[in-house]
């Protein structure tokens, strides 16, 4: 009867992690974090506040 095992002769079974992509996770949010902290610090300019554009909602037309 034959066998339908994978024959690896002898090499290690693959184990796959996910440390390195959680690590580039965690550095990039790091990373735009400090950006925001340094940039908000930097352009601390009280005589131009901050501005929201908000679009304006459309009208509907209904008959």
């Amino acid at each position: 009867m034959p066998s339908y095992q994978q024959h690896n002769y002898g090499a290690s079974e693959r184990k796959f992690t996910t440390g390195l992509s959680i690590v580039v996770l965690l550095i990039s949010m790091s990373v735009i974090a400090a950006y925001l902290l340094i940039g908000g610090a930097l352009s601390n300019d009280t005589d131009h506040p901050a501005t929201i554009v908000l679009p304006k909602p459309a009208v509907a037309n209904s008959r």
